[in-house]
């Protein structure tokens, strides 16, 4: 296994080569006819794009040469990979002469891009019916329910996985010096050790607490995405916080019930009936229909269903709630309001 100065001395590396050839790419985008120029340019656009460590290091060389009034520079720089007889533009030689204009602040930023480079990515996903897990290289453990989309970043002061859609159950491992924030459109969730699940859906997010303590705020429009320094609610054991268009709501949990479906289990605590429906069709092949009414949508259902058989609690919802459940033969199963 690699020393960890020797990862470290590897990234800087890295870091550098990729500044490198963004600083290139800019200065090949300034010389030459204008034929030329749009060749570069889209070669710059594609692969800018092919990765996010290149977007990042285009900043920082795009930057730096701003900073050093490189326009002065455009006749002194050929222009590859278009060759005349001229002799090509190598990296180096770029180097030193962006260092002769005074590139003292491409190493600052150069530094400021490095440290912000994340030392681990991890894109995870399951599919319909798919409930996957994930074993994180500082040994937090990750368990995915179905349909289910996250990114994992590790950066040197913070652990970060930004979840898109589904259901993660977080087992945390301690690390005071990097805690663990989880992202979403509804808003963050911080923890420095703990088990705690997080879930999105279009209409909204839930955090429930297993053990430790979290820390949760919203996403709001006043603070433009920012994050205010104390959260908007602190839960612990047995805790649990919805976010939607409606606000915070706090309510418990039973910890035995966060990610029940790691045990094939589906446990509503006073859930709207469209979160219940969301989730069942997150494992079903035929997905239910939920009759387009808000009241219908807005019911609140309680109870624990085994994912094996969605028919027991397709039985059980008409004594549970004032719905109607309508089979076809050949095609969804429907829920209705009882009228």
């Amino acid at each position: 296994m690699p020393r960890p100065e020797t990862d470290c001395r590897r990234e800087r590396q890295t870091a550098q080569r990729l500044f490198e050839h963004a600083l290139l790419l800019i200065a090949r985008q300034h010389g030459g006819d204008p034929a030329q120029a749009e060749a570069c340019r889209q070669a710059q656009q594609q692969w800018r794009q092919a990765d996010p460590c290149h977007e990042a290091a285009f900043r920082a060389a795009q930057q730096a040469w701003q900073a050093t009034e490189a326009g002065s520079l455009r006749g002194a720089l050929a222009l590859p990979p278009v060759r005349t007889g001229a002799q090509s533009l190598t990296r180096r030689r770029l180097m030193s002469v962006l260092g002769l204009a005074g590139l003292g602040l491409a190493t600052g930023g150069l530094g400021h891009w490095y440290r912000a480079q994340p030392l681990q990515q991890l894109s995870l996903r399951t599919g319909q019916g798919q409930i996957g897990s994930s074993l994180l290289a500082d040994g937090s453990q990750l368990a995915l329910s179905a349909r289910t989309e996250a990114r994992v970043l590790y950066y040197r002061d913070r652990r970060e996985v930004l979840l898109a859609h589904g259901e993660i159950r977080f087992d945390v491992r301690s690390d005071p010096e990097r805690p663990f924030i989880v992202v979403t459109d509804w808003g963050r969730v911080q923890v420095f050790g703990t088990v705690f699940s997080v879930a999105v859906r279009q209409t909204g997010m839930r955090v429930a607490v297993a053990s430790g303590r979290v820390g949760v705020w919203r996403r709001s429009a006043t603070r433009e995405g920012t994050v205010a320094l104390s959260p908007d609610i602190a839960l612990t054991a047995g805790d649990s916080a919805d976010i939607d268009h409606a606000g915070l709501r706090s309510g418990h949990v039973s910890p035995d019930d966060v990610g029940a479906w790691r045990q094939g289990w589906l446990v509503f605590d006073a859930q709207p009936l469209s979160v219940a429906v969301e989730r069942w069709n997150d494992y079903l092949a035929t997905p239910l229909v939920l009759e387009r009414d808000a009241a219908l949508a807005g019911l609140r259902l309680t109870g624990s269903f085994p994912l094996a058989r969605p028919a027991a609690f397709l039985d059980a919802l008409p004594r549970i709630l004032p719905v109607r459940v309508v089979r076809s033969p050949d095609g969804p199963v429907r829920i209705q309001a009882r009228r």
